[in-house]
């Protein structure tokens, strides 16, 4: 699977796509490099520290211990980057530096050390690995940082069209915002403000003059009423705002439908569910739906050697049989053909956005 896509994920129009190139392309190198390759020249590093000359067998078990923790340190971020990290390129900084650091104090130092009182004659080489370890670190922390630059410079609408998970901050504010709502701080006379509002509880994003300024402020029309917040290039941070509760309807729609369509699919399969059961010598059959109600029933000339206390029992259990095998075909069809393991992930998420879209 690919980690880090040449295009930019989840983006269905192309103009989005094209608009944004320019900007998704220097962010994908630089995150390739800052959270994928040097991690793993500082696992080469700690590697390189345990394969020098030990005089034993206890010093080089002691050695391998950098190099693991190395290891886990990047494969724990390489597998965050694809699972979340990807949308959210405010946490690339802080989860680069996390894991550098890790590898730096857990796995090159520790690794210089050993190889340092173990191995002879290669104390400059040491010092050079030691060193290129640190250089490598620090590079993934300004590397990180650029990719988030590049990508989230200057807000521009077609980031409004992404899953980005989008951040703009300002010497009087920050704000956030996600894929389904938008949060922000700021301050105010009786202190910090935290707050938020999920799009299906804002209405209207506007802009005006901030009093006694002619700096313009964002303007968040909500359920609760209306909150002024402060932000550097309001202009454009409002059409990404306008664009991504856009783009959020769109989902919103787009689920309803897929989710519209399985039902009408699943009432179709459902209508055609049904079983036969017949008794052992075929003189008895009977044919239930997926209610469990009787459709059909027939009988052959076997049932004139039969008592109709015998023909009774036996339509009883054909029957019985018949519900049991309809019954087996219904929940194979709810559970196992309809609520894959795919979709029960994605259920609570889907449910969550449908009711707030019918709710709106």
């Amino acid at each position: 699977m690919v980690v880090v896509p040449r295009m930019i994920p989840m983006v269905d129009s192309p103009q989005v796509a094209v608009a944004l190139a320019g900007r998704w392309r220097p962010a994908r190198v630089l995150v390739l490099v800052s959270m994928m390759g040097l991690p793993a020249l500082l696992g080469l590093i700690c590697l390189a520290f345990a394969l020098l000359p030990l005089p034993d067998a206890s010093t080089m078990t002691w050695a391998v211990i950098p190099v693991v923790v190395a290891t886990l340190s990047a494969f724990a971020l390489v597998t965050w980057l694809r699972r979340d990290g990807l949308t959210d390129p405010a946490s690339w900084l802080p989860a680069t530096k996390l894991m550098t650091s890790s590898q730096v104090v857990l796995g090159v130092v520790p690794g210089f050390g050993i190889a340092m009182r173990s191995a002879t004659g290669t104390a400059l080489v040491l010092k050079a690995l030691l060193a290129l370890g640190v250089l490598s670190a620090g590079s993934a922390w300004s590397l990180a940082r650029r990719a988030c630059r590049s990508l989230l410079a200057s807000p521009v609408a077609e980031l409004g069209s992404t899953p980005f998970r989008l951040e703009f901050r300002s010497s009087l504010s920050r704000i956030v915002i996600g894929t389904d709502r938008v949060d922000w701080t700021c301050r105010a006379e009786s202190g910090r403000l935290d707050l938020g509002v999920s799009f299906r509880n804002l209405h209207a994003v506007t802009v005006t003059m901030a009093s006694g300024d002619t700096a313009l402020v964002l303007v968040l029309h909500t359920s609760s009423g209306r909150w002024r917040v402060p932000a550097r290039d309001a202009a454009a941070v409002c059409a990404v705002l306008h664009q991504r509760k856009a783009w959020w309807e769109q989902r919103a729609e787009a689920a309803i439908e897929q989710e519209r369509a399985r039902y009408h699919e699943m009432l179709r399969l459902l209508g055609a569910a049904k079983a036969t059961s017949s008794t052992e010598d075929g003189s008895v059959s009977v044919t239930v739906n997926a209610d469990g109600i009787a459709t059909g029933i027939e009988l052959t000339d076997g049932i004139r050697a039969k008592s109709p206390q015998l023909i009774s029992a036996d339509l009883m259990a054909c029957i019985d049989h018949a519900q049991e095998a309809v019954r087996e075909q219904v929940q194979d069809l709810m559970v196992t053909r309809y609520v894959t393991e795919q979709r029960k992930e994605e259920l609570p998420a889907l449910a969550q956005q449908v009711s707030e879209r019918i709710a709106a």
